[in-house]
């Protein structure tokens, strides 16, 4: 997707920077290249590394599509 086709407080399926597999989360932040995600769920494999970081991560708009 292209920044300007992602919305704050929409929720998208997107590959978070230094994670393995896809998160679906809520934009809660955007920036030039990439945005900040509320993450809602994720694999198991990911679980440890995302509450290191509050359930929040960053991924490029390039690994967006729209939550299932």
């Amino acid at each position: 997707m292209q920044e300007e086709q992602v919305e704050l407080g929409q929720n998208y399926q997107c590959q978070p920077v230094g994670f393995e597999n896809i998160v679906v989360g809520e934009v809660v932040s955007k920036m030039a290249n990439c945005a900040v995600i509320r993450v809602n769920s994720c694999e198991t494999t990911d679980a440890q590394q995302l509450e290191a970081k509050s359930n929040m991560v960053v991924a490029r708009y390039d690994t967006f599509t729209h939550a299932r």
